[in-house]
């Protein structure tokens, strides 16, 4: 008996070295309690094997991933290993869209079904709704009639589909971030393992830090990337237009660059954002000074020292971190350019301010210095030039109207600045002054929306005449304003008559035309406080009608036939009579252009 069961005992340790199947065993004759601890140390050394293979498999995998840069490589490595290492028919991933609040898949290996590659999930909905929304691991051996989830036609449909029945899902999470889910499925009713759940479980880990490493490394390829063309666009002086090529080619999509009054600067790409919708989230990257996500969009604001300077839009599909990572750091490089390009036009405009104060302003002690200086802005004294003097508005509407009457300047090779309190413009070579005013003006009062008046004349060469010009410019504008010709542009020669009482030879000679024509009434007003002046000539532009008069100066009638009597005391009671009121009238409009 003993010796029976001493063979019967090596019979079984030889069956075990050999791995045989379990049917072996159950030929043996032995004792069923010999057989049933064979079979249990044979169960127990395949386990052993199993996740010896497992570990080593796992082991290999997560020197696989961690060799790997590419996201797309780790995240096809990831699949093709699950599948591999679980012994499935299939696997795949799906990752997390936070701007659509859902997942979607995005590799598969062994999905044949298009519509499954293209699928999505909503939160909490069927199994991988619910793994991705509590980041906690399901599986079950038959879905399709697992009442445990949330079954839609649309998931049932896709997965059906597909044929897959028995699914196991665990997520793929780093720290507090859920990537997304991994997936293991078979086409037939099949019960996972805990130690298949457990396997799927590291693997994902492994593999959500892959993913971290890999979303890491790509945005600093892609800081990188765009670190090194905006630095080359500075170096090489390319500004906003320059900036957004860089940003379009690099990060392969389509860019809008406004300043901080959401004006375009420049676009690049095939089809650059649309501004108006975006909107809401321009005033929230605005407020938040972050970059603020919608659909295909990102909305990145452009801040220095504290000061919005302007906003970058950006458009592609698949947006992810590491593209909105280096969409803010080129919003940094974007606003240090926008802010040296603003120091250095505020220098260009002191100096060309600077200029103007010593060419129109004190007396010309070194011509020669004058002319030096006078190049550093590109004006040649020895040249003729067409002086134009513009006005409109405040001050601080006067800094845009000197800003956009530059760049108007910069395309005739002439300058702008302030002087004065107006906008001095500089053109060389101008013969038509009159149609350069006329243009400027309509330019201006387009770009800013508000009335402004540019009056002009032309300049022989020398500093003196440029000074002696801007002094007739500067008289026609006051001029044009003075006869509510507010947004105009003229010369003298435009003005007629008024032109030529502006004359040099003309100037006394008015102003003694005045004095005879109605002295009365100006000294009346300035000894007595009165307003005969403007009542007179408001009486004139109203022809004579004496309601309107009266409505036109906010008076009672009455009070009007009161100062009618005091001016046809004063004047003579022909005043307002054939041409004698025709002198008069003439002469209040010029006492009233002369200021």
């Amino acid at each position: 008996m003993t010796t029976t069961r001493t063979t019967a005992t090596a019979v079984l340790l030889r069956l075990l070295r050999e791995e045989a199947d379990e049917a072996a065993f159950r030929t043996v004759g032995a004792e069923p309690e010999l057989v049933g601890e064979a079979l249990e140390i044979r169960s127990r050394l395949a386990a052993h094997r199993r996740r010896e293979a497992a570990l080593a498999g796992l082991y290999e995998t997560a020197g696989d991933l961690a060799s790997l840069r590419d996201l797309e490589d780790v995240l096809q490595a990831i699949v093709r290993r699950a599948r591999t290492l679980v012994g499935t028919d299939v696997a795949y991933l799906l990752l997390s869209d936070p701007q659509e609040g859902d997942t979607y898949v995005r590799v598969t290996d062994g999905i044949t079904t298009d519509g499954f590659k293209t699928g999505r999930l909503a939160a909490g909905t069927g199994l991988g709704g619910l793994v991705a929304a509590t980041a906690v691991p399901y599986h079950t051996a038959d879905y399709p009639n697992d009442a445990r989830f949330e079954h839609t036609p649309y998931v049932d449909g896709v997965i059906g589909a597909e044929g897959l029945v028995a699914i196991q899902g665990v997520p793929l999470k780093f720290g507090d971030q859920v990537y997304g889910v991994l997936f293991a499925a078979n086409r037939r009713v099949r019960p996972f393992s805990p130690d298949e759940v457990d396997l799927l479980i590291s693997l994902a880990n492994h593999a959500a830090l892959a993913i971290e490493n890999a979303t890491l490394f790509e945005e600093v390829r892609k800081t990188a990337a765009v670190h090194e063309r905006l630095t080359a666009v500075a170096l090489d002086g390319g500004g906003p237009t320059g900036l957004a090529t860089a940003l379009a080619e690099v990060l392969r999509g389509s860019v809008l660059l406004l300043d901080a009054q959401d004006r375009s600067l420049a676009a690049a790409g095939a089809a650059p954002p649309e501004r108006a919708a975006l909107v809401a989230e321009m005033a929230q990257a605005r407020e938040r000074r972050s970059s603020a996500v919608r659909g295909t969009a990102c909305v990145t604001p452009m801040v220095a020292a504290d000061e919005h300077l302007g906003t970058l839009l950006f458009v592609r599909g698949g947006l992810d971190a590491s593209d909105i990572h280096a969409l803010e750091r080129a919003a940094q490089a974007a606003a240090l350019m926008l802010l040296g390009e603003r120091t250095v036009a505020e220098a260009e405009h002191r100096l060309r301010g600077e200029i103007l104060d010593d060419l129109l302003g004190a007396p010309h002690r070194d011509p020669e210095g004058l002319r030096r200086r006078a190049a550093l802005v590109g004006l040649d004294l020895e040249r003729r030039h067409a002086v134009l003097v513009a006005r409109g508005g405040d001050h601080g509407r006067r800094r845009r109207v000197t800003e956009l009457a530059g760049g108007h300047a910069a395309g005739s090779g002439g300058v702008a600045g302030e002087y004065g309190g107006n906008t001095v413009v500089l053109l060389p070579g101008a013969d038509d002054p009159g149609s350069a005013a006329r243009t400027l003006a309509e330019a201006l009062t387009t770009a800013t929306g508000h009335p402004v008046t540019v009056g002009a004349e032309r300049a022989a060469p020398g500093a003196a005449a440029v000074v002696e010009a801007h002094r007739d410019a500067a008289r026609c504008l006051d001029v044009l304003i003075a006869l509510d010709r507010a947004g105009e542009g003229a010369c003298r020669e435009d003005l007629g008559i008024h032109g030529i009482l502006l004359g040099p030879a003309g100037r006394d000679e008015l102003d003694r035309f005045v004095r005879r024509t109605i002295g009365p009434l100006v000294d009346h007003d300035a000894t007595r406080g009165s307003d005969l002046v403007r009542t007179a000539l408001t009486y004139f532009t109203c022809d004579g009608n004496l309601g309107r008069t009266a409505t036109a100066l906010y008076v009672h009638v009455n009070t009007l036939y009161q100062r009618i009597d005091r001016i046809s005391a004063l004047l003579g009671p022909q005043w307002r009579h054939g041409d004698h009121g025709l002198q008069v009238h003439l002469a209040l409009t010029m006492h009233r252009t002369a200021g």
